[in-house]
C-alpha cells in the first residue's frame, strides 16, 4: 500500500540516499552522492514556501516531491522541484500520485502554473499531463568562464564583486 504524507526533516537521510541512486541510475550526467543530495534536500526543506512529500510503500520511504511556492507577476507559482522515485519502486504509479498530491496540495494554497525543467525522457510524461513547451530557453554558464569571456570582451567595466 502506498501512503503519502508530509515530508519530516527525520525523512532526509534517507531520501538522500534514495535521490542519489534514482538519478545515478538514470545516467542523466549528473553525479550525486548522499551528502551532496542531502545539501539539496535540506535547501528545499529550509525554505519558506517549502512543500515537501514523502511516498512509503507498505511504511518504507521509497520517493518523494520537494518544491516550493514562488511570487511572479500572474500569481503563485510552484516553482521547479524534485519528483524522485527510488528505482525499485519505479513503473508503478507512485510519482504519479505524489504528482497529483503535490498539485492539490499547491493548488490550495493558491498555486496556479507549475514550472519546471526536464530530461527529455520524463518531459514526454509530463507533455501527457498537460504540460508545454515554453518559449524559455534552459541556460546554464560556468561562472569563471562567464567571468573571463566578459573580461575578454569589453575591459572597460569595473568587474570587482562587492565586499560582503
Amino acid at each position: 500500500m502506498i501512503t503519502i504524507r508530509k515530508t519530516k526533516n527525520s525523512d532526509i537521510k534517507t531520501l538522500a540516499s534514495i535521490y542519489e541512486q534514482t538519478y545515478n541510475a538514470e545516467k542523466t550526467g549528473e553525479f550525486w552522492d548522499t551528502s551532496k543530495a542531502k545539501a539539496l534536500l535540506d535547501f528545499y526543506f529550509n525554505l519558506k514556501t517549502f512543500i515537501g512529500l514523502t511516498a512509503l510503500s507498505d511504511k518504507k520511504i521509497c520517493g518523494a516531491f520537494f518544491s516550493f511556492i514562488k511570487p511572479w507577476w500572474d500569481g503563485k507559482h510552484l516553482a521547479e522541484g524534485e519528483l524522485f522515485i527510488h528505482p525499485k519502486y519505479q513503473n508503478k504509479g507512485i510519482g504519479t500520485q505524489l504528482y497529483l498530491v503535490m498539485m492539490k496540495t499547491a493548488y490550495k494554497r493558491g498555486c496556479i502554473v507549475h514550472d519546471l525543467l526536464a530530461y527529455k525522457k520524463p518531459a514526454t510524461w509530463y507533455k501527457k499531463i498537460g504540460f508545454k513547451r515554453t518559449s524559455l530557453a534552459h541556460l546554464s554558464g560556468q561562472i569563471k568562464e562567464v567571468i573571463l569571456l566578459i573580461n575578454s570582451q569589453n575591459r572597460k567595466i569595473k568587474n570587482r564583486a562587492p565586499r560582503s
